[in-house]
């Protein structure tokens, strides 16, 4: 069967065929068709089966025409179904599209429970350069998954200096959630600990997570001012969890302060705490 026979099958697919072959005519299409044959696959992509949407989703990213995709994908992007979402955001990246609702598309979908597509969205805001929904991006920092808050963690460093993103990052140190907000304080530039510091004074030994007292304790180790070595020697002393005492003691045993040796000489017959507390 010669290419402009296979074409001809597929527009009768697509026009009288059942789901699965509606789907796979539109994706064929997308593979041998042309210019032309972009109309097509816009019709196709307002199917009322999801199938068939997600195919004219592959056919549009396959057939490589711009224009067609980059008014199709957007509302493709924001579909009920997640793998039409899924397949819409690919063929975006395929695409290379930038239009600025393919950049909202991909700021919806820094929040969508489908974590492929967190990521795909992430991808497409690193390549396009641009952050998308900001606090969406700031909160995937705690996102579980390494893949999504790795990617997050790039795109927030690479765009530090973007007022709204460093808000953002500001607003999460102080507020957010653990996860987003452990990663927000050892990201944070050291020019706005001062504006936090009574909070990171308080939080190093109420807050109830030990992950965010040792991220509060680095934050204050690079702080030149009494009160903050202060704080951390006291934290020291009261501090319960091994893990958050064998990181102080190596944060603060450089000052040579003596305020180091009651503290570590408690901790030396402790698996975790005790080589750190030797060394200090």
């Amino acid at each position: 069967m010669t290419t402009e026979h296979q074409i001809a099958f597929f527009l009768r697919e697509l026009e009288t065929g059942d789901t699965w072959r509606r789907a796979a005519a539109a994706k064929g299409l997308g593979k041998l068709g042309d210019t032309e044959h972009a109309a097509v696959l816009v019709r196709a992509a307002a199917d009322p089966a999801p199938e068939v949407r997600e195919g004219a989703a592959v056919g549009l990213g396959r057939l490589g025409v711009v224009a067609a995709g980059a008014k199709t994908l957007p509302a493709l992007m924001d579909d009920d179904d997640p793998w039409v979402r899924r397949k819409a955001s690919l063929a975006s990246l395929r695409l290379g599209l930038r239009d600025r609702e393919v950049v909202d598309a991909y700021g919806r979908l820094l929040s969508d429970p489908d974590h492929h597509l967190r990521i795909n969205a992430l991808e497409g805001l690193r390549e396009l350069g641009v952050p998308g929904d900001v606090p969406a991006l700031v909160r995937l920092l705690g996102d579980p998954a390494h893949g999504i808050w790795g990617l997050a963690w790039h795109i927030v460093h690479e765009r530090e200096k973007d007022p709204d993103v460093e808000a953002e990052l500001v607003r999460t140190a102080q507020w957010g959630e653990e996860a987003a907000r452990v990663r927000a304080l050892w990201m944070l530039p050291d020019q706005h600990v001062d504006r936090l510091l009574l909070s990171l004074l308080r939080d190093l030994t109420d807050d109830p997570s030990a992950e965010v007292r040792s991220a509060v304790a680095f934050r204050l180790t690079r702080v030149d001012r009494p009160e903050a070595q202060d704080a951390l020697f006291a934290a020291l002393e009261a501090e319960p969890a091994p893990e958050m005492v064998s990181r102080l003691l190596f944060w603060l045993r450089r000052s040579g302060d003596e305020r180091l040796l009651g503290p570590a000489s408690r901790w030396l017959s402790d698996e975790r705490a005790g080589p750190q507390a030797a060394g200090a």
